[in-house]
């Protein structure tokens, strides 16, 4: 498995699930999330 499988399958699952704003802006938040050292439930709430 390749390091951008999981993100071309987020990002696939997201169209399909028609989330445009979710496609948009997860790669910024995740970064901003990891640097503040939020875990994986506050980062969707976020989202």
């Amino acid at each position: 498995m390749s390091d951008q499988t999981p993100e071309l399958l987020l990002a696939h699952n997201l169209k399909a699930l028609k989330l445009p704003t979710c496609l948009r802006e997860h790669h910024k938040l995740a970064r901003q999330c990891a640097a503040e050292g939020v875990d994986h439930i506050r980062f969707l709430a976020r989202l």
